[in-house]
């Protein structure tokens, strides 16, 4: 059986040093294959036309006319295109809008090549990829960073033990932060370590006391 054709992705990003790099970063992923470049938000939907990409990664905040409006617009005239937004604002409101507006995915720009090709692979094969901020969901009750130090627990990690508070397997968390299952089982095992704690059970039960 022949192996699968690349996801044809077109990259539209104002900036022509991150642009270029993305595009560099990603050349090496035989699974992905850039088409095109974009660097004004004006010539998307012509490029889009022309080029048919099976995915947009797609810059937040650009000149003339913004991620957002131009989402709305890919959406609207390209009803079954992908859409990757690559933003530097982590505010759950953001995600929500840009959620609301068709998009299946939303990266942060300090995301990893990894976490960057994982999430352009989930939202091509028709997932969808939402990173959520570092620190979005920490409860009420928690201070922020003094619950963190007071636990030695990294922001990520606190999102972890919500995601296995909830159910989910190791495999279901990696697929809904876009990492890996062994950075997931890695993130579980020193979680484990920093707690004091030898399974599933006993976070689940500290998830709850602390009311993550």
């Amino acid at each position: 059986m022949p192996p699968p054709e690349p996801v044809r992705v077109l990259i539209v990003d104002d900036h022509r040093l991150f642009n270029d790099g993305l595009r560099a970063m990603l050349a090496d992923d035989a699974r992905l294959t850039v088409v095109g470049q974009v660097y004004d938000p004006r010539e998307a939907l012509r490029q889009v036309h022309l080029l048919s990409p099976d995915l947009v990664l797609l810059d937040f905040n650009m000149p003339y006319l913004d991620g957002l409006s131009l989402t709305r617009q890919l959406m609207k005239d390209f009803p079954g295109i992908k859409l990757l937004i690559l933003s530097m604002y982590a505010e759950p409101r953001y995600i929500t809008d840009f959620h609301k507006a068709g998009a299946k995915g939303y990266l942060l720009k300090t995301a990893t090549r990894q976490e960057v090709a994982t999430a352009a692979l989930a939202v091509a094969g028709g997932g969808e990829c939402f990173i959520a901020p570092a620190n979005a969901g920490v409860g009420n009750n928690h201070s922020g960073d003094e619950f963190l130090k007071r636990f030695r627990l990294t922001p990520r990690e606190v999102e972890i033990i919500r995601q296995v508070r909830s159910g989910l397997s190791s495999q279901q968390i990696a697929d809904a932060l876009c990492v890996s299952f062994y950075t997931v089982e890695t993130h579980r095992r020193n979680i484990h370590l920093k707690l004091g704690i030898g399974n599933a059970q006993e976070l689940v039960r500290f998830a709850f006391e602390q009311r993550i």
